[in-house]
């Protein structure tokens, strides 16, 4: 009696490296299903048994690890390597024969490396990728890339850096017992790749993408690490290309989604200090797309960035309000009030209830939130305290239905809930919305840090009797490590 054949992933599982799922052999797997895609198994059939010592030595496909999910449930490694066993003596994780035992693949990074972004590689969802994304209809693509930078034949040593030291930080944050190697390794390759940054220039499109990947990945470890400086990492990115912006334009979308998570950081940081961007986003340069990271959203962000403006410039007259500032404050709120997110005609029939849902409720937050901060341009906390409040509430609400509904945080809702948590007033209120940070604000540790000390710093000046308009809030928390955004 002949042996039944093997089960095989069909192409697409493959090819991912993903876990093919199906009722039986000539059904469609689930995930070819969800995605509407044609199933099939077409490939060659390998040969059973190992490769030869030659062969695998050359493959340039990352073997799967046997960690197919974050989890906590590790044993202690006993290294082959003395030397390894001196670095990281404190470190422990379930070891296997992926990419960490394979040093042709990568020979300028250590074992501790290659084995983070093995892990990194193999990971399904959830992944700790997948906080950055507004929707999990996004999870295989943004995995991708991931993946496929990691591979690509012309990625520089640069890309490698900074892709080890943002896996490293991501892995880290998921599991406590992972943080401080982590860390270790994040910040010795992250140096690397912010030199490699500052040498970068861009002649043609591929250093293009090749600045939006190592700004990204960069920003991303600076967010889980203290004193990361996030913010100055995105503005040197962005003036480095706003040069080529328009070239960005006729590129892939999934390009510009890069430079909004950038855009995103800097903007964010500078409404908080009062500070102007580096690159306006034309109100219609975006017209039709879904990003991975604010959904609906990119065209709030020419209102955002004109918000940043106003409250820059009264910041340097010292808060006078003469006829213009009114006139140009009275416009920027007569355009928040007029905005809606203009989704693509096919919007609803891509994305599942779930992520409309939190897309909508994504927008929704951010200009509430724009609308408040121009509130307290004109008038300072205490005074117009009913309007200011209503707001708030309405931004709260807006967080909590999109928890309630999507099960998970809104990424880019950071700093709204931020917002809205200063015109709280009275212990117990405000024991609410810090108890409420470990939900709201999920991209990182260090970002849930950061709002607790905002929130103190601006609730303790207030209850100090100092009167403090929006352009003032910088003088209470400037000194304090940024990582206001979460994408």
């Amino acid at each position: 009696m002949s042996s039944p054949a093997p089960k095989r992933a069909c192409d697409q599982c493959h090819t991912l490296k993903e876990k093919c799922r199906r009722p039986s052999a000539i059904t469609p797997c689930e995930r070819c299903d969800r995605l509407n895609q044609t199933c099939k198994t077409t490939r060659d059939l390998a040969k059973l048994g190992r490769k030869p010592r030659i062969a695998r030595k050359l493959s340039y496909n990352l073997p799967t690890s046997n960690f197919s999910s974050v989890t906590c449930n590790t044993k202690k490694l006993e290294l082959s390597s003395p030397e390894n066993n001196n670095h990281y003596p404190h470190f422990y994780l379930s070891f296997d024969e992926g990419l960490s035992s394979n040093p042709a693949l990568f020979p300028e990074l250590d074992q501790w490396e290659r084995h983070f972004l093995n892990l990194m590689k193999d990971l399904g969802a959830p992944s700790p990728l997948d906080k950055f994304l507004i929707g999990p209809s996004f999870h295989e693509s943004h995995h991708r890339f991931f993946v496929q930078n990691l591979l690509r034949p012309a990625s520089t040593s640069i890309l490698k850096d900074a892709t080890v030291a943002c896996a490293a930080v991501l892995l880290g944050d998921q599991c406590a017992q992972y943080t401080k190697t982590s860390v270790e390794l994040g910040h010795r390759r992250a140096a690397l790749a912010v030199s490699g940054l500052r040498s970068l220039q861009i002649s043609k499109e591929q250093d293009l993408v090749t600045a939006l990947v190592l700004g990204v990945s960069i920003v991303t470890f600076a967010m889980h690490v203290v004193d990361g400086q996030p913010f100055l990492i995105s503005h040197y990115t962005l003036a480095l290309i706003k040069p080529v912006y328009h070239t960005l334009l006729k590129m892939d979308p999934s390009i510009m989604d890069l430079l909004m998570c950038l855009v995103n950081t800097e903007t964010f940081e500078c409404l908080i200090r009062s500070e102007m961007p580096t690159i306006r986003i034309g109100e219609y340069d975006r017209c039709d797309v879904v990003d991975r990271y604010i959904g609906i959203s990119s065209s709030l962000y020419s209102h955002l960035y004109d918000l940043c403006e106003a409250s820059y410039l009264m910041r340097l007259a010292g808060g006078r309000m003469d006829f213009e500032m009114v006139e140009r404050l009275d416009a920027i709120q007569d355009s928040l009030e007029r905005w809606t997110p203009s989704p693509p005609p096919d919007f609803i029939e891509r994305f599942t209830q779930s992520e409309v849902v939190g897309m909508f409720a994504q927008a929704k937050v951010l200009r509430l939130a724009a609308l408040l901060i121009a509130h307290r341009l004109r008038h300072p906390y205490g005074q117009r305290d009913k309007e200011a409040l209503q707001l708030s509430s309405a931004i709260t609400a807006g967080i909590d239905m999109a928890l309630q509904s999507t099960g998970r945080s809104i990424p880019c809702t950071t700093l709204p809930y931020t917002v809205a948590g200063f015109e709280i007033a009275g212990t117990e209120a405000r024991a609410v919305v810090v108890d409420k940070i470990p939900e709201a604000v999920t991209f990182s540790r260090q970002a849930q840090l950061q709002v607790r000390r905002s929130l103190s710093s601006v609730w303790n000046a207030r209850d100090g009797g100092d009167q403090i308009y929006w352009f003032d809030l910088g003088n209470y928390i400037h000194k304090i490590p940024s990582t206001w955004t979460d994408v």
